[in-house]
């Protein structure tokens, strides 16, 4: 099994290409350039330099969602488009999984705060016992005071650019903490991936759908005229 993961969810572009879960490459760009102009180039640049075309990825995943509104419709728009040309499967994997993914060692309760412009954040809260993770609380957007003071939890672990924005907040409250690193998801989602594709947890093309929490703003501001 051969998947090509994409996330396109924040500023940052991240794909990988793995093999029955073995890395066989991968390209993490952060820059001036938009998604709609490198996604594409990165994606041939990765296959071509694995030595692979693209009919041989057996499955696409990407993230869903939340984040850029543009980001992750390009991300979804790319894949899906890739995935029902080539009648492939996709495996679709949100931003707050991605983020605790990238944690692996980290137990407990996790957090993941995503920017949601406007003074709001994303928001989600799971624990994770050995190599079992549970969602404890479903995903919200909110200001990042709401959000923060509706977490009971005494001691947390708080991942994704939202909780970096908000650290002075987060860091208030004894027990918890912040977890720093890049914005760079591939391999998280790569490794997700590959557990749903064990268990043949898969969706068509055409169930591909983005996970947002909010609407859009130009649907927000054309309802609004």
């Amino acid at each position: 099994m051969r998947i090509l993961s994409v996330d396109t969810s924040t500023a940052a572009c991240s794909l990988v290409l793995s093999t029955d879960g073995k890395l066989e490459g991968e390209i993490n760009v952060e820059s001036k350039e938009t998604h709609s102009v490198r996604l594409l180039p990165c994606l041939e640049t990765l296959l071509r330099s694995c030595g692979y075309g693209i009919n041989d990825v057996d499955a696409f995943a990407v993230v869903c969602g939340p984040g850029s509104f543009t980001g992750v419709r390009i991300g979804l728009t790319t894949i899906k488009g890739l995935a029902e040309s080539l009648s492939r499967p996709t495996i679709p994997v949100t931003a707050f999984e991605a983020w605790v993914e990238k944690y692996p060692e980290q137990t407990g309760i996790l957090v993941p705060v995503i920017d949601a412009r406007r003074g709001e954040v994303y928001g989600a809260v799971f624990s994770r016992n050995g190599e079992t993770t549970e969602l404890v609380s479903p995903g919200r957007v909110e200001k990042a005071p709401e959000l923060l003071a509706s977490i009971a939890h005494p001691q947390a672990c708080f991942v994704g650019g939202g909780a970096v924005v908000h650290e002075n907040l987060i860091a208030a409250r004894p027990g918890w903490r912040v977890l720093h690193g890049d914005l760079f998801l591939g391999r998280a989602v790569s490794r997700i991936a590959f557990r749903r594709a064990a268990a043949t947890s898969f969706r068509s093309a055409a169930e591909l759908q983005a996970y947002y929490l909010r609407r859009p703003d130009a649907e927000l501001k054309w309802k609004q005229q």
